[in-house]
């Protein structure tokens, strides 16, 4: 099962990767296409976008996981066409309404609601991504629940590399403006959409006929609490940049969004992908193999994450501000104190789904609601008690905190199906390591950040990697069985 979670986190992975570099190929020009304002702008309209999509996948998306496991598992008086259709039609329709209600907000909201910004008009225009990225997610789940991550991973990379063409076509020879990004970001991957949706329509998995009520009540019934609990998740994410806007105008909110982004690209390639990757495959051990086999898996899980996690966090905290400056340049340089708040509790929030298993397994969606606004209402609190003291690095610490409370409490309530417990003699071995790759990296004296960060980089993939094979016997076994299994298959070839 090991094998088969790096299996798919690596497929995950490098999805995430290749989609990871699209953005960072678009974060240096977008930073310098657009003011500072324009882009905090960008990021008002982005996050609320974001939001909106949270309301209109009404919590069904993290029911098809669940569900799909036991369909398979034939479990359920239904087949995947029965599956797939009600899914995916039903998100359309919520999808549909959602963004109705965009249009219309945005046209009778009063401008001072978006402080000294365009964003009302800009979220006009863009109201269909929402339509949009309601039934990619649908689309995308349905992918991930029959763990074809090899599959997702190629058409993600190539949907964001096709969208980038198309996005910077638009902004470089038609309209160098936020409503152009959004035109271009909406035709390119509403494109995506219809071409995934015939896939399932030319395999017979979708037919109108087959939507079933009653398959969508339970789907809603486990969901719907989860839509509070992302509701609540989105305002952990993003309610800070409304708080910076209304206290601190534009340009700080532009400062802040670049670091947060910057961060967030980091983090798509570990935890995106290792979430992606964990949730099905625990809910099928669950149903296939009982509770012990899936708290073993989980527990090993965790210090495998652990690892990776605090390795990342020590390479974030030694050239974060270095890679902000060079991507984004200097006139972003004040978002830099935050990047370690930031990546830390997305490192943080990241292991979640670990935690939170027995809460997933149990389908006590409702404790995962409370658990996460309980979270989402302190980093609104905390972030309007920080930022008049200490700026937009109040906004960050006030993330951390956050996400410390919420992975607690989902601990907390979910130990009663499965007790995860911390491996803290590990978390000091793995914190010691990071600590001397961190040592290791910052040494490096070049003024030529272009020439300095992908050395640095380098230098501390091999040197924590080095550190992991010298003082870890279970990582040292893993490598060996991933070198021989490659081997094996050389010689299968020849």
């Amino acid at each position: 099962m090991l094998s088969r979670l790096a299996r798919h986190t690596s497929n995950y992975s490098a999805g995430s990767l290749l989609v990871t570099m699209a953005s960072v190929i678009t974060f240096p020009i977008f930073t310098r296409i657009f003011s500072v304002a324009e882009y905090g702008t960008l990021g008002l309209v982005t996050s609320t976008v974001l939001l909106l999509v949270g309301i209109g996948k009404f919590g069904i998306q993290h029911a098809t996981i669940r569900f799909y496991a036991e369909v398979d598992a034939g479990k359920r008086s239904i087949d995947t066409i029965d599956f797939f259709s009600t899914v995916l039609l039903s998100m359309a329709g919520i999808g549909a309404l959602a963004t109705v209600l965009c249009a219309i907000g945005a046209v009778v909201l009063p401008s001072s609601w978006w402080g000294q910004t365009s964003a009302g008009e800009v979220l006009l225009v863009a109201s269909p991504l929402i339509f949009v990225r309601v039934v990619d997610s649908g689309l995308l789940n349905l992918l991930r629940a029959q763990q074809r991550s090899a599959f997702y991973s190629i058409f993600t990379a190539v949907r964001k590399y096709l969208g980038l063409g198309v996005i910077l076509s638009v902004l470089f020879f038609i309209a160098r403006s936020l409503e152009g990004f959004f035109v271009s970001t909406i035709v390119a991957e509403g494109l995506s959409v219809c071409v995934l949706f015939l896939v399932f329509m030319r395999k017979g998995l979708i037919d109108v006929r087959r939507f079933s009520w009653p398959l969508l009540t339970a789907m809603l019934s486990f969901g719907l609490p989860l839509l509070g609990s992302e509701l609540s998740s989105i305002v952990l994410n993003i309610g800070g940049r409304y708080i910076i806007n209304a206290d601190m105008g534009a340009e700080p909110l532009g400062a802040y969004s670049a670091a947060y982004n910057l961060c967030d690209y980091v983090q798509a390639v570990l935890t995106a992908s290792f979430g992606q990757a964990l949730i099905p495959m625990y809910t099928n051990l669950w149903e296939g193999r009982g509770r012990e086999i899936t708290t073993e898996f989980l527990q090993q899980s965790l210090r495998y994450y652990i690892a990776i996690s605090l390795a990342v966090l020590a390479g974030m905290m030694a050239i974060g501000p270095e890679l902000l400056r060079l991507l984004a340049s200097d006139k972003y340089d004040a978002g830099s104190a935050l990047i370690p708040y930031v990546i830390a509790g997305m490192l943080i929030s990241g292991g979640t789904p670990i935690f939170s298993a027995g809460i997933y397994i149990k389908k006590q969606t409702k404790v995962v609601m409370y658990s996460v606004m309980a979270a989402a209402i302190a980093n609104l609190a905390l972030t309007i008690a920080l930022t008049p003291v200490f700026g937009i690095v109040g906004a960050g610490v006030a993330t951390l905190l956050s996400y410390v409370l919420y992975s607690s409490s989902t601990a907390y309530f979910g130990r009663h199906t499965i007790n995860i417990r911390m491996p803290w003699p590990d978390l000091v071995k793995f914190c010691a390591l990071s600590a001397i790759m961190y040592w290791a990296v910052t040494q490096f004296r070049l003024h030529n950040l272009a020439l300095k960060l992908p050395i640095q980089i380098v230098a501390g993939v091999v040197i924590y990697g080095l550190l992991l094979l010298l003082s870890d016997r279970p990582i040292r076994d893993m490598g060996r069985g991933v070198v021989g299994r490659l081997l094996e298959m050389r010689r299968h070839r020849h």
